[in-house]
C-alpha cells in the first residue's frame, strides 16, 4: 500500500512539473511574439497593415471547432464592429504551415490580434469567443 502511494505521489509530481514547464515555455513564447516587430508579423503574413486592427484566424479543413465555433465568433466580431473597423485574415494552417509556425500556433483554432500598426496584441490558442476578441481589438 505504501509503495503504491509513493508511486502515485511521484507520478503526480512529475505531471505537475511537466504542466508547469509547458505553461512557462508557452508564456515566454507568447511574450517573445508580442515583443517582435510589426514588420516581422506582416512579412510572415505576406500582407501589410492597413490602419485597422486585424484578427488572424488559423484553421484547417478538418477542424470542426474552427467551422462551428470560431468562424461564427469572428463573423459576430465583424458584424459588431463593422468591416471598416476590423480586418480579418484567414490562414489555413495545413496549407501554410510556415505562417502558423511563425506565429507559434500550436492548435487550431487559434487567433492572433494585431494592432493597427501591425504589432501583436493578443494570442489565443484554441477557441476565442467574440467578446474576448472584441475586448482585445479595443485594447489594440
Amino acid at each position: 500500500m505504501g509503495e503504491r502511494l509513493l508511486v502515485l505521489v511521484v507520478v503526480a509530481a512529475a505531471v505537475a512539473l511537466a504542466v508547469y514547464g509547458v505553461r512557462t515555455w508557452n508564456v515566454r513564447r507568447v511574450r517573445a511574439l508580442m515583443q517582435s516587430t510589426a514588420a516581422a508579423a506582416w512579412d510572415n503574413l505576406g500582407n501589410a497593415p492597413d490602419g485597422r486592427p486585424t484578427v488572424v484566424t488559423f484553421s484547417t479543413p478538418s477542424c470542426a471547432a474552427c467551422h462551428t465555433a470560431q468562424a461564427p465568433a469572428v463573423i459576430a466580431v465583424e458584424a459588431r464592429l463593422g468591416p471598416a473597423a476590423v480586418r480579418v485574415i484567414k490562414i489555413d494552417a495545413a496549407q501554410q504551415p510556415e505562417v502558423a509556425r511563425a506565429f507559434g500556433v500550436l492548435t487550431v483554432p487559434s487567433t492572433i490580434v494585431l494592432a493597427p500598426s501591425g504589432r501583436v496584441v493578443a494570442v489565443n490558442q484554441g477557441f476565442a469567443p467574440s467578446g474576448r476578441l472584441v475586448e482585445q481589438l479595443q485594447r489594440a
